[in-house]
C-alpha cells in the first residue's frame, strides 16, 4: 500500500478532535501522555488516526466523563486493557495449556474491577453526602412553613 493510500483511510486530527468533540490541544496531550499514539504523519507532519486509535480517544473521553478517571488512573486502565487483548491473542494462538493465560486474564481482571469498586464507593459517598444536605434544607423549609 503506498503512502498516499494509507493516509487517504486515515483521518487527520482536526476531524478526529471534532469528532469525538475535544480540542486539538487535548488530542496532542493524550499522545504527551503516553495514552494514545498517531497511526502515522502525513508528509506535512499532521497527525493521522486510525479506527483503532480514535476507538482509544473514545475509551479515554468516557473514562473521563462517566467515570470520572483521571489521566494517570486511565493509563493504569489502558494498560490493563491492552495486556488483556495480548493475553487474548496468545491464548487463541496458543496449542499449549491455558491456564498461566487464564491466571493472568482473571488477575488483571480482579485489579480493574477494585478500580471500578472504589470509584463507586466514592461516589455513593458524594451521593449520600448531597442528599443529607438536601434532606436538612427540607426540614429546613418544612419548619419555616410551619412557623
Amino acid at each position: 500500500m503506498s503512502t498516499s493510500e494509507l493516509e487517504a483511510r486515515l483521518v487527520r486530527i482536526g476531524v478526529v478532535a471534532e469528532q469525538i468533540g475535544i480540542s486539538e490541544r487535548t488530542l496532542r496531550y493524550y499522545e504527551e501522555c503516553g495514552l494514545v499514539t498517531p497511526a502515522a504523519y502525513s508528509r506535512g507532519g499532521a497527525r493521522l488516526y486510525d479506527d483503532k486509535a480514535i476507538g482509544r480517544v473514545s475509551r479515554i473521553r468516557a473514562l473521563q466523563s462517566l467515570m470520572g478517571f483521571n489521566l494517570e488512573e486511565i493509563k493504569d486502565i489502558l494498560k490493563a486493557e491492552d495486556q488483556l487483548d495480548n493475553i487474548r491473542t496468545a491464548y487463541r494462538k496458543s496449542s499449549k495449556p491455558k491456564r498461566e493465560l487464564l491466571e493472568a486474564a482473571g488477575s488483571l481482571l480482579v485489579d480493574l474491577l477494585a478500580r471500578a469498586m472504589e470509584k463507586q464507593n466514592r461516589l455513593r459517598e458524594f451521593h449520600d453526602d448531597l442528599q443529607v444536605k438536601l434532606d436538612k434544607i427540607n426540614v429546613l423549609l418544612s419548619e419555616d412553613t410551619q412557623g
